[in-house]
């Protein structure tokens, strides 16, 4: 049987109504506004590329290393943001994942790109760098600027060793993945 209300704990209870005001907020601040707009734009923009420069040869290698980047990126969006490091002030959808940053778009398709091109040790890693510096030394701060990403206890190079740093592992764990199936033949 289902309890009643009030047999719910008080933090759930908390969350819920910030879920609410979340929401409401949502309603009232985000959808149908000009940066709404934007961010759609820029979400579908950014997956026809993406769809346009992918390798279909590999399709699966590549999507799976966007993929793991994304469910990894995902974390360090909910971790900064429940650590209140910063904040995405625009979302397409109100309640998780709320598809509002870039990490949850824009870097699994640019490191997937980057992934798929660079296929030595070497040259990945020299790209993945100038990558990496491109997005958070020039990316961040312009949707910083056009108040999509606002830093709160945070800063740019923060996020460069942390994207770097996943980029890597990553790259490390789909290798070793293709390494073992190469080996199951």
């Amino acid at each position: 049987m289902i309890g009643k209300i009030s047999d719910i704990p008080r933090d759930v209870g908390i969350q819920k109504q910030l879920t609410d005001m979340h929401v409401k907020e949502w309603f009232e601040s985000d959808v149908f506004h000009f940066r709404w707009w934007l961010l759609i734009f820029l979400v579908i923009a950014m997956l026809l590329i993406w769809w346009r420069l992918l390798d279909k040869s590999r399709i699966f290698e590549i999507s799976l290393f966007a993929i793991l980047s994304a469910i990894v990126f995902m974390g360090v969006h909910e971790y900064g943001e429940e650590l209140v490091l910063w904040e995405y002030p625009t979302d397409l959808i109100p309640i998780f994942p709320p598809l509002s940053s870039f990490n949850l778009v824009g870097l699994p398709f640019a490191y997937s790109l980057v992934y798929q091109r660079f296929g030595r040790r070497k040259s990945f890693l020299c790209a993945a760098v100038i990558t990496t510096a491109f997005i958070c030394f020039l990316i961040e701060p312009l949707l910083s600027w056009g108040g999509f990403y606002c830093l709160l206890h945070w800063n740019y190079f923060f996020s460069a060793v942390i994207y770097f740093t996943v980029t890597v592992i990553v790259r490390a764990v789909i290798k070793r993945i293709y390494a073992i199936a190469k080996q199951a033949e």
